[in-house]
């Protein structure tokens, strides 16, 4: 593949990298993709280029898939964008090597771990004075068993992936000692012990983010959202509704963060509201493309065209947002709605009212109309193989591996 005009190239295809392919090949920025499982912007007429990794999209071996495919198909000085997390660390851990053939968003380890590492940043949110939930750091069973540890709590690791790759699960319930140790055990089995987590579960009025860009840790343009609706609704894999609202004080509280990690890109940062004190604490940061990064696209903020511009060192101009849209992911927000109807904390009418207004759709466009049909063919057999495996609708949302240790991303 040869264009004349330098390009994407985006490691991953779920509706994440979509909306970064629809965003910049809108514009004539020829985008490529690479995945280990044809997703939904596999299918999108934006993309000109796809490439096909069988294994994990991490290791050596695919770094060097990565610098190959700069050298046979004329992507050298392309933008390469990591949609995925295991992608990311590999591209962080590997900056000065494909620095060297392309132009990297992602930063360099030693500045991205910061984020990446929930103990590192933890660490850097105690520094500059942001609140987080409580959280031990258990070096061994005996040690976990001797932590004043309030519950109910949760097991989670430090590096998200890892629970989710082998479990399809963020976090694993600790609701008293007995479980806290069989969560802990589960959890041991397939990630390091150095990366376990115990985390206080954090009463809560509702969960925010900030989405923004940063150059050198200065937020220049940035909007909140409140994330109504996650699947699943206990520890949810990702957002299934999300509503671009107005919040006071939290771009601020961010960029506290922010500055301290030295950030540059486009990122989002979570906060839950705690209804003991009616502070916001801090849950997770993003640095990559997040699942509803489209709703700030509509808004008036289109974060992909912001990085593509950094990257060909063209300093994007600053925008503020309009508020009132809302994201819908409709594939796991119908089981999430369930869920919560279920569980007595919303009506069916309820649900059925929320889903009206001026709505961004995760996936379906009529001027871009394949992705919705590869998305469908991905859940479907997901859902095949997930009765086949005697998995639960819970699990859903999990990454589609062909085994519970299988490593490919959604």
């Amino acid at each position: 593949m040869r264009v004349a005009q330098p390009g994407a190239l985006v490691v991953g295809s779920d509706f994440k990298a979509l909306g970064v392919v629809r965003s910049l090949g809108r514009r004539g920025i020829p985008c490529a993709v690479v995945d280990s499982l044809p997703r939904s912007a596999w299918f999108s007429r934006h993309v000109v280029g796809h490439y096909r990794w069988r294994g994990h999209m991490c290791g050596p071996a695919f770094l060097d898939f990565l610098l190959r495919l700069a050298d046979q198909d004329g992507l050298a000085g392309w933008m390469l964008m990591p949609a995925q997390d295991e992608a990311l660390e590999l591209v962080a851990q590997n900056w000065e090597r494909l620095s060297q053939t392309y132009r990297l968003v992602t930063q360099p380890w030693e500045l991205l771990c910061w984020a990446h590492d929930k103990r590192l940043l933890n660490q850097a949110a105690d520094e500059v004075g942001v609140a987080h939930p409580r959280t031990w750091y258990p070096r061994n069973e005996d040690e976990l068993q001797r932590l004043d540890v309030l519950f109910p709590a949760i097991i989670k690791p430090a590096s998200s992936i890892d629970l989710q790759y082998s479990l399809g699960r963020k976090a694993l319930p600790a609701r008293d000692r007995g479980q806290l140790a069989a969560s802990y055990r589960a959890a041991a089995e397939v990630m390091p012990i150095e990366r376990i987590m115990v985390q206080e579960i954090v009463p809560t009025t509702g969960q925010y983010s900030v989405a923004a860009f940063c150059v050198d840790g200065r937020i220049a343009s940035a909007m909140t959202a409140r994330r109504t609706r996650q699947f699943p609704i206990d520890y949810g894999l990702s957002s299934s509704f999300v509503e671009a609202v107005e919040v006071p004080g939290l771009i601020e509280l961010a960029q506290k963060l922010l500055s301290r990690l030295r950030f540059t890109g486009m990122v989002e940062v979570e906060f839950i509201t705690d209804s003991r004190d009616g502070e916001p604490k801090l849950l997770d940061v993003n640095p990559r493309p997040w699942g509803w990064h489209t709703l700030c696209i509509a808004s008036g903020l289109d974060f992909p065209l912001m990085t593509y511009e950094l990257a060909h060192g063209r300093l994007p101009a600053a925008a503020a947002p309009v508020y009132g849209l809302r994201w819908i992911r409709l594939l796991t927000d119908a089981p999430a709605g369930l869920q919560a109807i279920r569980a007595g904390v919303l009506s069916p009418g309820d649900y059925v009212r929320s889903l009206w207004g001026r709505n961004v759709f995760s996936v379906l466009d009529f001027r871009d109309p394949l992705p919705a049909l590869g998305d469908l063919a991905v859940a479907l057999n997901r859902i095949i193989r997930s009765a086949a495996n005697g998995r639960s609708l819970h699990d859903l949302s999990a990454h589609p591996g062909p085994t519970r240790t299988g490593k490919i991303a959604v």
